[in-house]
């Protein structure tokens, strides 16, 4: 129960924080003021407008094509089967860890369970040949911060979209790291009851800081990347 709580509400404060920045960066109406209160108001007025209209365009044909823009389709052909991979392998992770773990109390079994031992092995997989080919474009943060006065201002911590994107991938990678720790500890004559029980709920929240930083990643990489 506790871990379906802090799931929603980690969820919940990620897509408004995405929901956020999209306001923040698109809407004059987001900078027409320097009072917090109505900047929220504005936001809320902007977010509800916005989820009604995204529900009356959600559509399968409407997925598919926005899924066929991607610029995962023109990328080199090893390359596009190694994010599809990690892709594929990481919805499936994400989609039946967490609807077993938060509808069914039972937790994962049968078949489901060994896709989602598979997907695992997969995901490992093309996460160590990520990091290894594209890690080192997520070294370098763009304007490093300094140490001032004005890091006490929110408005000039010197938290941006670059920063947050380094952040969120990196965050991404070490969940990951995690993850397979937590799987495959398990499987080792190691630990007791108490400690697979430990490694069950560190293997749960591992998921869940993998999923938020998959969900930062791509609200600043791929919903917002120009499509040419």
């Amino acid at each position: 129960m506790l871990f379906t709580i802090i799931t929603v509400l980690a969820l919940a404060a990620a897509v408004l924080g995405l929901a956020f920045h999209r306001f923040w960066t698109t809407r004059q109406e987001a900078r027409s003021t320097i009072l917090y209160v109505e900047i929220f108001k504005k936001f809320l007025a902007w977010f509800a407008l916005r989820t009604i209209q995204m529900g009356r365009q959600a559509s399968p044909a409407a997925w598919w094509k926005y899924v066929r823009s991607l610029s995962l389709w023109r990328r080199p052909l090893l390359e596009r089967w190694l994010f599809i991979c990690l892709y594929g392998s990481f919805l499936y992770l994400a989609a039946s860890g967490f609807f077993f773990a938060v509808l069914i109390p039972r937790g994962l079994f049968g078949y489901p369970l060994m896709g989602h031992v598979m997907a695992g092995g997969l995901f490992a997989a093309c996460l160590t040949v990520l990091v290894i080919f594209k890690g080192r474009d997520f070294v370098s943060v763009p304007k490093p911060v300094g140490l001032s006065l004005s890091l006490l201002d929110p408005r000039k911590m010197g938290i941006t979209a670059a920063r947050v994107k380094v952040a969120a991938f990196w965050l991404f990678v070490l969940a990951g790291f995690l993850l397979t720790l937590s799987a495959l500890l398990p499987m080792l004559p190691l630990l007791r009851t108490p400690g697979q029980k430990f490694m069950f709920e560190f293997h749960r929240y591992s998921a869940l800081l993998s999923l938020l930083g998959a969900m930062v990643f791509a609200a600043l990489e791929l919903f917002e990347a120009p499509r040419t």
